[in-house]
């Protein structure tokens, strides 16, 4: 379908023609198709690539509802992030992250973010894990889990399977992608997380970039920095969180961006 078509296609849609919005969900299948395609994860046993194919065609049609062209974002640019997540989402619910582990992130998020906007840059495990209800020993097992998944998840949403596509090293390093599809795709995602990595505490930054960047320990990192594993873990899930809560806004396309 030329540029064009459906162009047409989009104004009979935003006036409420439910057949133009059909052949355009069928328009973008290759999109969804080559997403699918490009997210390198083990899967369970019991999914296969339509399964992920299907899932991306929800988040597909959610971009569409949600989309707003009036505020300038490219179509495919917005779409391709909806379509990821809704597969992540789904992955995530099958294999990665416990319910219970996810609940106990927001809540450390609402924490985190409550007491850093009293003005207390430096918050304690201890003071953290009271508020969570939980005993030091609980709140470290919840901090190597969700290293375990920032690892695991997060950087395989965001990285490709042949290691051009984003990633937060690409982000703090500015990798550009050779496939003039994959620049329109990433290129505005790009600059937001580039942003969001820029914005994080001094610290935070330097861990993402020596974690994820330069592939050091945690162990290594603390030496680096002088401080110990433990504490190491505690600003990454820190800097973990606050660019999920970035990435979040930027695409529920209900926020104007970073702050």
């Amino acid at each position: 379908m030329n540029a064009q078509n459906r162009e047409m296609l989009w104004q009979s849609y935003l006036q409420g023609d439910q057949e133009a919005y059909s052949l355009l969900v069928e328009s973008y299948l290759p999109l969804v198709k080559y997403i699918v395609g490009r997210l390198d994860f083990k899967l369970p046993n019991h999914m296969g690539q339509e399964d992920l194919v299907s899932h991306g065609v929800f988040g597909l049609m959610d971009a569409m509802e949600r989309y707003d062209p009036g505020r300038g974002a490219k179509f495919e640019t917005y779409a391709s992030l909806r379509i990821r997540g809704a597969v992540v989402d789904a992955l995530r619910q099958e294999q990665w992250a416990p319910r219970s582990v996810m609940d106990r992130l927001k809540d450390y998020q609402g924490i985190v973010k409550d007491l850093e906007d009293r003005g207390q840059a430096h918050v304690s495990q201890k003071e953290i894990a009271e508020k969570m209800g939980l005993s030091l020993q609980q709140f470290s097992s919840f901090l190597a889990e969700i290293n375990r998944i920032s690892k695991s998840s997060l950087e395989e949403f965001l990285q490709g399977d042949d290691m051009t596509d984003i990633s937060i090293g690409g982000a703090v390093e500015d990798i550009k992608s050779p496939n003039p599809l994959e620049e329109i795709l990433d290129e505005e995602f790009r600059r937001h997380l580039k942003k969001a990595v820029d914005g994080l505490l001094e610290r935070d930054r330097l861990v993402i970039s020596l974690y994820y960047y330069e592939e050091l320990t945690l162990k290594e990192i603390g030496e680096v920095l002088g401080v110990s594993e433990s504490r190491v873990s505690q600003l990454h899930a820190r800097a973990i969180s606050r660019l999920q809560m970035e990435l979040e806004k930027y695409m529920s396309f209900e926020e104007d961006g970073g702050e």
